[in-house]
C-alpha cells in the first residue's frame, strides 16, 4: 500500500461534485439541510463527515454513506500518520546509516533520511515498538539480557545501538529462532555431544554449518548465521529465549573456517558456563575480549578443540605441511590452528592461507 505525505479530506470529493454540477455551496447546503458554513468546513477538512451527514450526502450526491465514512476514516488516519511521522522525524539522525541500509536490504523499509519520519516509523515497526521511548527502554534492558549494553560498556565497544538491535531483531525473525521457542535445552546432552561437534568441525565443507546446527537442535540449542549490516564489528553472540533456550547467532563475517569454528565453540562456552539470560558478544577485534566471561569462553574453546596441551604443539611451525600434519594428529581443522597461531603471533598472515577454507554462503536454515 502506497502512503502519501498529504491527506485528502472527503470534502474534496464533494467540492468536485459541486463544480461538476455547477452549483454553489449555499445551494448544496440547502439541499443537505445544513448551513453554508458547515458545507465549507467539510470541503476544507475542518469538519468531519458524521454518520448523519454521510446519509444526507448519499441522498443528495448519490455516493453511498459507507463510502463517505470510508473517505472520512482514511482522511483522519492519514492526518494522524503524517503528524506521527513529523514527530518521529526528530529521531531520524539517531538511526545509524548502516542500520537504515540494512533495513532496506531486508525489505523492512524503502525510506531514506530524506523521509526521516517514515524511516523511524518503519524502524520501530521492525522492532515491534510503538514509540521511540519504548524502543530505548527495550534496548536499555540489556542488563536483563535483552540486549548487551553491559557487555558493550565493559568492552568499550563502539557499536551503535540501532545497528546492534537491528541485527539481533533480524535473527529473531528467522525460522530457526521461531522453531527454537519450542526447544527443550539439555546442557548434559550438549556436553555429551561436544566430541561429535568437534569431529564434524574438523572437516569444514559446504555442509558443516548445517550439520552443526542439526546436532545443536537435537539438544535444544538454536544455531544460525545471520548476515550483518555493513561495518558490523561482531563475529557472533549468545543470548537466550526466555532464559530457557540458548541462541548462537553468528555473522559469517571473516568467513574462513578458523574464525567460524573458533567462534562457534567460544559461544558454546558461554552457553554451558554462564548464567541463563546473559548475552555475550564475540568481537572481531581482540582488544574487545577482556572480560572474565570472554576469557573463560576462550579457555573452553581452546580446551575442547586443542585438548590439555592447548596450542603448544604448533609452536615454532611455519610451513603448511607441518601445520596440516599436527592438526590431523590432534583432530582439528588446519584453519583453526592457523587462526589461533595468528592470534598469539606465532604465524605471519602471509602464511597458512591455503589451509583456510571459505564457508561463505554455506549455511542453509533448517527445514529449507
Amino acid at each position: 500500500m502506497t502512503t502519501t505525505d498529504y491527506a485528502v479530506p472527503p470534502g474534496a470529493y464533494l467540492d468536485e461534485w459541486i463544480e461538476e454540477q455547477g452549483l454553489s455551496q449555499q445551494q448544496v447546503a440547502d439541499m443537505l439541510g445544513a448551513s453554508r458554513k458547515q458545507v465549507n468546513e467539510i470541503i476544507n477538512g475542518r469538519a468531519p463527515v458524521t454518520n448523519e451527514t454521510a446519509m444526507r450526502l448519499e441522498r443528495v450526491v448519490g455516493i453511498p454513506a459507507k463510502v463517505w465514512l470510508r473517505y472520512e476514516a482514511a482522511y483522519r488516519a492519514d492526518r494522524a500518520r503524517i503528524a506521527d511521522e513529523q514527530a518521529l522525524s526528530a529521531h531520524g539522525d539517531q538511526i545509524d546509516p548502516n542500520a537504515a541500509a540494512y533495513l532496506r536490504k531486508l525489505g523492512a523499509t524503502k525510506a531514506t533520511l530524506s523521509k526521516p519520519g517514515q524511516l523511524v516509523s518503519d524502524f520501530l515497526a521492525f522492532h515491534q515498538c510503538g514509540t521511540w521511548d519504548a524502543y530505548l527502554h527495550r534496548h536499555d534492558s540489556a542488563t536483563q539480557g535483552d540486549y548487551a549494553l553491559a557487555a558493550l560498556k565493559e568492552a568499550k565497544a563502539n557499536i551503535h545501538r540501532t545497528l546492534l538491535s537491528t541485527w539481533l531483531r533480524a535473527g529473531e525473525l528467522t525460522e530457526e529462532y521461531e522453531r527454537g521457542r519450542r526447544f527443550d535445552f539439555d546442557p548434559d546432552n550438549l556436553r555429551a555431544r561436544l566430541p561429535e561437534l568437534r569431529t564434524r568441525a574438523a572437516e569444514p565443507d559446504n555442509q558443516m554449518l548445517n550439520d552443526l546446527a542439526s546436532i545443536l537442535a537435537d539438544v535444544g540449542v538454536v544455531f544460525m548465521v545471520v548476515e550483518p549490516p555493513k561495518s558490523f564489528p561482531l563475529l557472533g553472540m549468545t543470548r537466550w529465549i526466555d532464559k530457557r533456550v540458548p541462541v548462537i547467532q553468528q555473522t559469517g563475517r571473516w568467513d574462513k573456517d578458523g574464525f567460524v569454528i573458533w567462534t562457534f565453540f567460544h559461544e558454546l562456552g558461554h552457553v554451558l558456563n554462564d548464567p541463563r539470560g546473559e548475552m555475550h558478544l564475540e568481537y572481531s577485534t581482540e582488544k574487545k575480549r577482556n572480560s572474565d566471561a570472554e576469557k573463560a569462553a576462550n579457555q573452553f574453546a581452546r580446551a575442547v578443540l586443542f585438548g590439555p596441551e592447548g596450542i603448544e604443539s604448533f609452536r615454532g611451525l611455519s610451513y603448511d605441511h607441518e601445520i596440516r600434519r599436527v592438526a590431523a594428529d590432534i583432530g582439528i581443522s588446519p584453519g583453526v590452528a592457523v587462526h589461533q597461531m595468528r592470534r598469539v603471533r606465532w604465524l605471519d598472515y602471509s602464511r597458512g592461507n591455503s589451509l583456510c577454507v571459505s564457508l561463505a554462503g554455506t549455511f542453509t536454515p533448517l527445514g529449507q
